[in-house]
């Protein structure tokens, strides 16, 4: 290889190196705690509903309203909703916002957001394991509105985890800017909606996972990295809505 063509390539990988350096996109995140040390949300949630019980009827009957509705444009906005993750929640919430969230104009909200979808993944576990509920596209033998993400042993429907991150971080954002407070739960509420549209929880999964979020929600703020990262990305959230207001 010539020397300008050794120029050429430590100069791409320069620039290729800078650019990763520089996208929060691109970091590694760790959850605020982990399981081992999370509350044990099988203690507080009560068990789900047996098919004899008369609670699953709404259950049945939410599960074929959201069957109902797949085909409609709140049932694609369902199937979106199933990717989440912290750049989904920037720009699901935004539109309830007076400044537009993207990880490149608010990286430290990124980064809160990101281990909080990370420590619910690890807030969740336990119950998950002991309840080892089957999902609504299990039970019924009927194909979910996102087949991609199916998996026939895949016992974890309560609480549902997508319904207890979005609460989560509705409640952290709500907190962030209370004057958005309806327009944020609104949206978050949506999001926990969409998993009874998809086919992929029921109901009162997505009842208990709005219960389990307010648990973890209380149980984070007493973490120390969380605080000092919530501070950050409110100082750098009320920087952007005073610029935005100029």
């Amino acid at each position: 290889m010539t020397k300008r063509a050794l120029l050429s390539v430590a100069i791409m990988m320069s620039a290729a190196a800078a650019l990763a350096e520089g996208d929060v996109r691109k970091e590694k995140f760790e959850p605020f705690y982990t399981k081992e040390v999370a509350p044990h949300l099988e203690n507080v949630l009560p068990a789900p509903p047996t098919l004899t019980d008369p609670l699953f009827h709404y259950d049945w009957t939410q599960y074929q309203w959201g069957r109902s509705i797949q085909d409609s444009e709140r049932g694609q906005l369902a199937v979106a909703d199933a990717n989440i993750n912290a750049a989904y929640f920037m720009n699901r919430f935004s539109p309830e916002l007076d400044v537009e969230l993207t990880p490149e104009t608010h990286p430290e909200l990124f980064r809160l957001f990101s281990r909080l979808h990370l420590t619910e993944q690890q807030a969740g576990a336990s119950a998950k394991a002991y309840f080892q509920r089957v999902r609504p596209y299990q039970q019924f033998k009927e194909p979910s509105g996102v087949p991609r993400h199916e998996n026939p042993t895949d016992f974890t429907s309560y609480p549902s985890g997508h319904t207890h991150a979005s609460w989560l971080v509705g409640l952290t954002l709500a907190s962030i800017d209370p004057a958005h407070t309806e327009g944020i739960m609104k949206v978050a509420y949506e999001l926990g909606q969409s998993r009874v549209i998809v086919g992929f929880h029921y109901q009162s999964d997505v009842n208990a996972g709005r219960v389990a979020a307010s648990i973890t929600f209380a149980r984070v703020m007493s973490e120390p990295e969380f605080q000092k990262l919530y501070e950050k990305a409110k100082k750098e959230y009320e920087k952007a809505k005073k610029k935005a207001r100029k």
